[in-house]
């Protein structure tokens, strides 16, 4: 047996090598430049190994194969140079794979991700447990970046090019059993026991494996540029024009995708839109990271049975939470059970476990489960007379270490916990409309707030599935802070003469899911004068919205606002303008938003620019491409 800090390799007396992967001080393994320089050397004593009948390569991470590549590393690159010697160091390692002479087969249990997964295509054969954490994909495309260490190619051979050009273009992972159906995967095991016999017995018999041809090339990759190149930017988002490019170029052939990687992968690796994205990703994963963990939290009771309140519910019974739900309206408490209900059908495949989440989400019209929660989430009307209101009762008959927290979105946390006996008590947990789908939670601190409870909702939030922001306690926070600027400068703008399409679009072509004009309908106008009432809003955009309220038109649930409704859908032009304008006056109408994240972190409203920008992206649908409002403002002043 030889080891070093990663790799273990043994021989056993049948001439068979297994070759395990364990990357030190990591959870999951990792495609490090000391990773990579270790398979090296094995694969020296490997091709050296007299009588070498096999090669058996794995993980030795129970439940985990590899990962893909060490992301942080990526920063470091400067210059083409640097990115081509990683990339041809990684070539050569999957290159001496394939050239060994002798069966070689790889057997993953979990995860295999980009670099991890062309690991295992440079093995002639995979073999795979069965298992529902049992996966294979490609999520480089979500970085900016494709698939540098060969598998742009070699995952062709194995499973065409329509699927291969999904895998590369979508980024999102293949279960197991559709890897056995394309192809992907030769042989599967119950358990990863089971893998290392399997092995070994398609070394002494090995199968005939054959290479896929696709008939129509060509069509298959204009198909492929159809779907997922429309709507987007080259400038923005280069990474899906250049895999289309390149496998145009190479005409989808496998040989030659892998030896032009290293012609594509340099300029996606070192553009902007890549850094903004792998910046972001970082953001994000150091977020997770810091709530994992136990809350302490197992019984939540919510007060307030509408949209926010039900759902809010409803996602943590289907966490595994014991949920209470109570409402002076028992007709919103069964509405909310419904929703509940078809949320659970559609996030749960086991029966068994649906009917569990179901049972621990309780109906409680008398709201007595306020003396046994660990948490009291209110979400009622946006209105302070009545959240004191609740406040005051819910005071009187919880626990005394209950976490009081509240789902405002604008109201000051100091103006609801006045009427506390115990004001440091009361914390903000302000969820993001549709709750079961957006991650953002803002976790808000009053001037009072114990510091024990944010803490406890933070790991609270990680535990719901969400992305936590700490914000102080100001007018709107964070989110509406940034948001509501940016909608009423707009306004603005389009009372002063500027077309309300023109404002759209530029802000479509930015990047933005919409245009701030069709926003404010989609908020509903008489909400954002409301918001505005606290914010504080020019007269002139005020005269605007009370205008359209007066006339009864506020947005998209009067089906009138600045625009006509028609299908759930804004009635405008959506016309074609010049790149150039529409750069500047997307410039111009995003100053108020980037103002504002730069005061928030000024004022020590949020920790840094990371939070703000995470915030914007998961609160406001800023472009993860475009770094975020902060790190765009950045990036634009170099």
């Amino acid at each position: 047996m030889t080891e070093l800090t990663h790799w273990t390799l043994e021989f056993d007396p049948s001439h068979i090598a297994t070759l395990s992967l364990n990357v030190a001080q990591r959870s999951v393994n990792i495609l490090s430049r000391e990773v990579l320089d270790e398979c090296a050397d094995m694969l020296t004593i490997i091709e050296n190994q007299p009588g070498l009948k096999g090669l058996i390569l794995c993980s030795a991470k129970q439940g985990s194969f590899v990962y893909g590549a060490d992301i942080t590393e990526f920063e470091a690159f400067a210059s083409e140079q640097d990115v081509c010697e990683l990339i041809d160091h990684a070539h050569r390692c999957m290159s001496r794979f394939e050239q060994l002479g002798v069966p070689t087969v790889c057997c993953i249990d979990g995860m295999a991700l980009g670099g991890g997964l062309e690991l295992a295509l440079s093995c002639q054969y995979l073999v795979a447990t069965d298992s529902p954490k049992t996966a294979f994909g490609f999520p480089e495309i979500t970085l900016g970046l494709m698939p540098g260490f060969g598998g742009t190619g070699r995952i062709v051979r194995r499973i065409g090019l329509e699927m291969s050009l999904d895998m590369v273009l979508g980024g999102k992972p293949v279960s197991i059993h559709q890897a056995c159906q394309a192809g992907l995967v030769d042989k599967l095991a119950g358990t990863a026991e089971d893998m290392a016999s399997c092995a070994r017995t398609i070394i002494n018999t090995p199968p005939e494996r054959k290479t896929r041809q696709d008939d129509n090339v060509a069509g298959v990759i204009t198909a492929a540029a159809e779907k997922y190149l429309r709507g987007k930017d080259e400038r923005s988002q280069p990474a899906f024009f250049a895999i289309i490019k390149h496998y145009q170029k190479a005409a989808g052939t496998p040989d030659r995708l892998v030896a032009q990687e290293r012609e594509v992968f340099p300029d996606l690796m070192l553009g902007q839109p890549g850094r903004h994205l792998r910046r972001i990703f970082n953001i994000s994963e150091k977020t997770r990271k810091s709530v994992r963990g136990q809350s302490g939290i197992r019984h939540v009771h919510v007060i307030g049975a509408g949209t926010m309140g039900g759902d809010i519910a409803a996602i943590a019974a289907l966490r595994g939470f014991d949920v209470t739900l109570t409402d002076m309206n028992a007709d919103a408490i069964n509405s909310a059970l419904k929703r509940a209900g078809a949320l659970f059908e559609r996030r749960i495949n086991d029966e068994a476990q649906r009917q569990a989440a179901g049972d621990r989400l309780v109906a409680d019209p008398d709201g007595s489960g306020v003396s046994t929660a660990d948490i009291i989430i209110e979400a009622v009307a946006e209105r302070l007379d009545i959240k004191k209101a609740v406040f005051a009762t819910v005071e009187q008959n919880a626990k005394a270490d209950a976490v009081l927290a509240t789902n405002t979105s604008s109201i000051m946390i100091e103006d609801i916990a006045s009427c506390l006996n115990q004001p440091h008590r009361l914390i903000g947990l302000h969820f993001f409309n549709p709750v079961p789908v957006l991650p953002l939670i803002e976790v808000i601190s009053g001037a009072e707030s114990d510091e024990n409870a944010l803490k406890m909702a933070m790991l609270f939030s990680g535990q719901l599935g969400k992305m936590p922001v700490a914000v102080r306690s100001v007018k709107g926070f964070l989110v509406n802070r940034a948001l509501l600027p940016y909608i009423f400068g707009a306004i603005e703008m389009m009372e002063n003469g500027e077309d309300p399409d023109r404002i759209d679009e530029a802000m479509v072509r930015f990047g933005m899911p919409m245009g701030p004009i069709e926003l404010a309908d989609q908020i509903g106008l008489d909400v954002c004068a409301d918001v505005g009432a606290v914010l504080g809003m020019t007269q002139q955009v005020d005269a605007a919205l009370t205008a359209h309220i007066d006339a009864g038109h506020k947005g998209r649930k009067t089906n009138q606002g600045f625009y006509h409704w028609q299908d759930r859908k804004a009635v405008r032009p959506r016309h074609a303008y010049g790149a150039d304008e529409m750069d500047r006056l997307a410039e111009t109408l995003l100053m108020p938003l980037i103002d504002q994240c730069r005061s928030a972190v000024a004022e020590q409203i949020v920790a840094s620019a990371d939070d703000a920008d995470l915030g914007c992206i998961l609160g406001i649908g800023y472009p993860r491409y475009k770094g975020g409002p902060l790190g765009w403002a950045e990036a634009q002043e170099r």
